[in-house]
């Protein structure tokens, strides 16, 4: 039962990660859009910057929870 919930959490987790990879590359992608097509305008040379460090800062923490799983998951696992 123990080894089904932690491949269950696993696959979960994995699904997760892709997910918020691919929508943080599209946000990316999109916030250099912006920056680009600003033409001189700051206003939307801010927004763009804005999404692309949103989308990195959204990356990082995406990245970081299989890191914060694999802490909890091994200390709950030594706990037992």
């Amino acid at each position: 039962m123990e080894n089904s919930i932690g491949g269950l959490f696993t696959n979960l987790l994995n699904i997760g990660v892709g997910v918020a990879v691919t929508v943080s590359a599209f946000f990316l992608m999109w916030g250099a859009f912006i920056y680009m097509s600003a033409g001189g305008s700051p206003r939307q040379m801010e927004s763009g910057k804005s999404a692309m460090l949103n989308a990195l800062v959204g990356l990082g923490i995406a990245l970081s929870a299989r890191v914060i799983a694999g802490l909890i998951q091994g200390a709950l696992a030594g706990g037992a």
